[in-house]
């Protein structure tokens, strides 16, 4: 299972930090870092309320990766999530190998629950965020099309178009769509979700900064510090 990452220039540990709005309102904060050495890399992330709403709704989740990168593409080999709603709370990991992946869950598993050993084409959540807002070559930037996995369900992250705006910023649109792993009421409040990823042209890479998702709950939009 591998991606390709056209581009690919952390340095050695890039911190990363995006204010989190949900229509209009600042309501958390995402921080990750990653690291690339002897082309292995690590990352790990945390997403929060902040401010004034992590008094009255608590939300914290957390995620770290690890994982090869071979002639150009990702190959994650670990995977940990831990996250608390405030009403409930979950941990588990994905253990890779060449021909299975391993879920480590207290969770009883459901019916409807994706079978993990067939998702060997996929990237864990951490990975797909390094993919997704990593520095690159403009070649193909609005063109990515990718599935993710985080333990149960499958979706798929495809860009579909993209335009050059009159600042010179590039806007690329994608589609997220919820492929399985997801109850009745789950795919009965969505399936399909747009998405907009905005990059500015810095230091001969294009750089993200925003990256806006409709929601069940109304608009979010990440935008860079």
């Amino acid at each position: 299972m591998v991606f390709l990452s056209p581009g690919y220039s952390y340095s050695k540990a890039q911190q990363n930090i995006f204010d989190v709005y949900i229509l209009g309102l600042k309501l958390g904060r995402l921080n990750y870092a990653v690291e690339l050495k002897d082309n292995l890399y690590s990352a790990a992330g945390n997403l929060r309320s902040t401010g004034i709403f992590s008094v009255v709704s608590k939300y914290k989740f957390e995620a770290s990766s690890q994982g090869k990168v071979e002639n150009g593409f990702f190959k994650p080999k670990y995977y940990s999530e831990k996250s608390d709603t405030g009403r409930r709370k979950e941990e588990k990991t994905l253990l890779y190998s060449r021909s299975s992946i391993e879920l480590k869950t207290k969770k009883t598993p459901k019916p409807y629950w994706q079978d993990p050993n067939e998702q060997l084409d996929t990237l864990d959540p951490m990975s797909a965020i390094i993919f997704i807002l990593r520095d690159q070559k403009k070649a193909n930037i609005c063109a990515q099309d990718f599935a993710m996995f985080d333990g149960i369900r499958r979706v798929k992250i495809k860009f579909t178009h993209g335009e050059e705006t009159s600042d010179g910023q590039l806007n690329c649109h994608g589609i997220y769509t919820r492929m399985g792993g997801y109850s009745a009421k789950e795919l009965k409040d969505g399936r399909n979700f747009p998405f907009n990823v905005k990059y500015e042209y810095q230091n001969e890479f294009y750089k993200v900064i925003s990256f806006q998702i409709e929601t069940n709950r109304g608009r979010a939009k990440f935008v860079r510090r």
